[in-house]
């Protein structure tokens, strides 16, 4: 003991704030020979770890409103904490899902009936856009995490903002599943931080958390099923309650001649410490040091910034979406302005289900809901608490002081931990004060230190089916919606003349219309309809109803006097003939030729143009130039739609596979259900796994093959095994490379009868994924899979007694080292 006090020597450390940064810092030193005390301005300890009663007649339960859930592979410090204080966690399920204008525009991302849970998206084609922009990101983005070599800060490669627009990805994508998800993810209004949010930053958090996976399976999300408070008591009990200061805030501090560090406290008072812990927001850790802060300190903390945020907890339906198809666990709520057409950019209201999220039964409890910045006061009868949170906001400035934050760490006595070191989270939080306690005060954690920045490595390694899923979406984007853009001329930004994008809103959705530049009004008479609107929030099409919204006022007044014979751009198809412009087809003249009345007036009324253009016919060369320009356009669409029909043939083959994995068509089997809170549709994987007993016991068996061009003995260790519905098994497999070379290979699998493939669920297997056997190696490759007790309902499986699983290796086109290789004879 006494070696470890001469290497560690005994100070006295001050925590101010009882976040999770503060908490882990403590906990993390209470294993050390230190004297530590802890400040809190606040009448409770644990920051965002809040949890609240609800109370539901004669029920009551633990509702958190703060942190709630956490996933196995980000929260690698925080998860192993709770093993060692004994607080159970429990799955839980994630979804997403927006909603606009209290219902007219919604989706969720649950599943692909939830995706358009409004018929009348199927037929949009901005949602399809969107869901096909949700693909190409998930995919393509991840180029910015394989080629960045470290050379430069994350912020020299750009916004999230530039991103987009550099790479045409559509307003859509954008304004309904980007902005959402991230102003939601770090609940901070999206005009403050979303578009600014540096590009490889953001990609890298959305890949760590497995939020870019389109084709591979997400790790699961836990929650604490007794509420987050439950660790706060595990950690404070047996810690001494003279030694936490409660209602005490720190005001400032300063340096003492020997390097101490004084805390003055609001009462003013103050204490002297051998070492402070900053466990506060950023703004607020800044404030305190503000008096004494050097110009580095100053440069570095003068950029964190907050964004207050109020929780409801309540139980008033109207604030979440209006169909039930489109409930998630998050439900990202907001509403279009009046005036300039755009969502609620002020603000991020979210409301989380906790009857997902914490399984609280709906029957006994009703529904329980917590909501961040409500878009409008929830019924006063329905709410029970009320909570006000600050949350670190992102911006280019403070991601480049995040990356010199150890310039500062452990000067003048001063450590700073807090989410806002990283990327807002729980972990982060926790994380930074396990880091702080552990490197500048030498306390010893009872498990290994894991720095989840780079969770899943720092690079991508692309698979097989990201691969074919790529060419299908490059040939997708490059042959079809690249051609419909040029045909209907829907091009991102700027166009020539001037022209400028505002916003109309057709029918309850939003779109964006090409004007000129606004008329000035006083260009107008002053009785003129332009001053009679301008009193009026909206004007409607006269056919058809459009609502345009006030800033595109002007905008149809020019298209009205510029063009007056113009129908609606949107609609001018299925505009009746009786509302249509009759206009008079071009005719040639000669000089001298007289006009008729009407077209010498439309003459009068519009600009003058030269005398050349209006009296002569044009040339032969240009009208030759016309045609042949007419006969390159017609040319290169036929081309396109030739090479899309062939692009799809070949696309929709991965995508086939991808089917037939998620629905069992064709023998495939799927993938086993998800555990936690799920829809009626969906029952929980728990119970899915209880055995039939009264039921007769299937016979499964196993084959395998190989291709001719894989030099692997690849068999089954077991012919079969007998298992009851709903009962798992383990089998294994065994591989043999035969070979002097290292060889990768890939499996596929069948399941035989057919019928059978939608019940044939696989917990773990080894297919689709890249196998590296070296040379004359050999492995055993585990199945674990279970037959769903729903086949006993189906009447096509009367009869069947024998299951066969089939695998087949196929060489990867790869070479020894990993580049892609076309191997000829290989699929």
């Amino acid at each position: 003991m006494s070696k470890l006090i001469n290497r560690v020597p005994r100070k006295k450390v001050a925590i101010v704030g009882s976040g999770c940064a503060g908490i882990a810092a403590l906990w993390a030193l209470n294993r050390s020979p230190h004297d530590v005390y802890i400040f809190e301005a606040a009448d409770r300890l644990g920051g965002h770890t809040n949890t609240a009663e609800f109370v539901h007649g004669k029920y009551k339960t633990a509702v958190d409103t703060g942190f709630i859930v956490m996933n196995t592979a980000t929260y690698p410090n925080f998860i192993n904490f709770l093993k060692h204080v004994n607080v159970p966690t429990k799955e839980t399920e994630m979804t997403f899902g927006v909603s606009r204008d209290y219902g007219l525009f919604e989706w969720s991302g649950t599943n692909l009936r939830t995706v358009f849970c409004q018929l009348g998206n199927l037929f949009s084609p901005r949602m399809w856009r969107m869901v096909f922009d949700i693909i190409r990101f998930n995919q393509f983005a991840l180029d910015l995490l394989i080629t960045d070599d470290g050379d430069v800060s994350e912020t020299a490669k750009g916004t999230i903002g530039e991103y987009l627009e550099k790479n045409g990805y559509s307003d859509a994508f954008r304004d309904d599943y980007l902005i959402p998800m991230t102003a939601a993810v770090w609940s901070t209004s999206p005009d403050k931080c979303s578009l600014e949010f540096p590009a490889l930053t953001l990609i890298r958090f959305l890949w760590n958390h497995h939020l870019l996976s389109t084709v591979a399976a997400r790790p699961p999300w836990l929650t604490i099923p007794l509420g987050s408070q439950a660790y706060i008591k595990a950690v404070m009990k047996g810690f001494p309650s003279n030694h936490v200061f409660l209602n005490t805030p720190v005001i400032s501090l300063t340096n003492e001649e020997d390097g101490k560090v004084r805390l003055n406290l609001h009462d003013g008072s103050s204490r002297v410490f051998d070492h402070v812990i900053l466990a506060t927001h950023g703004d607020q850790a800044y404030s305190i040091i503000q008096a004494s802060a050097n110009e580095t300190e100053k440069e570095i903390m003068s950029t964190f910034k907050c964004s207050e945020n109020t929780a409801v907890l309540h139980s008033d339906l109207s604030l979440m979406p209006r169909s039930e198809l489109a409930w998630s666990s998050w439900n990202y709520m907001t509403k279009s302005s009046p005036l300039t057409g755009k969502g609620n950019i002020d603000q991020v209201s979210l409301t989380y289900n906790m009857n997902i999220l914490q399984h609280i039964p709906r029957d006994v409890f009703g529904d329980v809901l917590v909501t961040l910045n409500p878009l409008h006061d929830p019924d006063p009868k329905t709410v029970q608490g009320r909570y006000s949170y600050e949350h670190p906001l992102y911006t280019p400035a403070a991601v480049q002081a995040q990356e010199r934050l150890h310039e500062i760490q452990n000067k003048r006595g001063i450590s700073y931990a807090g989410a806002w070191t990283k990327y807002g989270f729980h972990e982060d939080g926790f994380s930074s004060g396990l880091r702080v306690a552990k490197e500048h005060l030498g306390a010893k954690l009872p498990f290994e230190f894991v720095d989840s920045t780079f969770s899943r490595g720092k690079k991508p390694e692309l698979l097989l089916a990201d691969r074919a899923l790529r060419v299908w979406i490059s040939l997708v984007q490059l042959l079809f919606i690249g051609v419909l853009e040029r045909i209907f001329g829907q091009t991102k930004g700027s166009r020539a003349g001037g022209s400028k994008v505002t916003g109309v809103k057709v029918n309850g959705q939003h779109r964006k219309d090409e004007v000129q530049a606004p008329i000035s009004a006083r260009s107008l008479p002053s009785g003129s309809t332009a001053n009679t609107m301008a009193h009026d929030d909206s004007i409607q099409h006269p056919i058809h109803g459009h609502t345009a919204n006030m800033n595109s006022i002007s905008s149809l007044l020019t298209r009205r006097i510029a063009r007056s014979q113009a129908p609606c751009l949107l609609c001018r198809r299925s505009v009746p003939k009786q509302f249509q412009p009759k206009t008079q087809p071009q005719q040639w003249r000669t000089p001298g030729a007289r006009l008729p009345f009407s077209q010498t007036a439309t003459r009068r009324a519009q600009p003058q143009r030269s005398s050349h253009s209006s009296t002569n016919p044009p040339s032969m060369e240009r009208m030759q130039e016309y045609y042949n320009h007419r006969n390159k356009t017609v040319m290169f669409y036929t081309i396109s739609i030739i090479l899309g029909t062939v692009a799809f043939s070949y696309g929709s083959v991965p995508m086939y596979k991808m089917i037939c994995q998620t629905t069992g068509y064709g023998g495939q089997p799927v993938r086993a259900h998800g555990g936690g809170f799920s829809s009626d549709d969906d029952k929980d994987l728990a119970s899915r796994l209880e055995p039939v007993k009264d039921a007769k016991r299937i016979r499964v068996t196993f084959n395998s093959s190989v291709s001719d061009m894989l030099p692997w003995k690849f068999v089954p260790q077991q012919r079969e095994v007998r298992v009851l519905p709903g009962e798992t098994a383990l089998a294994f497999y065994t591989a043999t490379n035969k070979s002097d070379q290292d060889i990768i290979g890939v499996a596929t699998y069948s399941v035989t009868p057919a019928q059978v493939a939608p019940y044939f669920s696989k917990i773990q297997c080894f297919c689709f994924e890249e196998q590296r056997l070296n040379a004359g190696e050999t492995v055993d490759m585990p199945v674990f899979f279970y037959l769903d007790p729903d086949l006993l309902n189906d009447l096509n499986m009367k009869g069947v007694e024998t299951v066969t699983l089939s695998y087949t290796f196929f060489k990867a086109k790869y070479d020894d080292n990993g580049n892609f290789k076309n191997i000829p004879g290989a699929p």
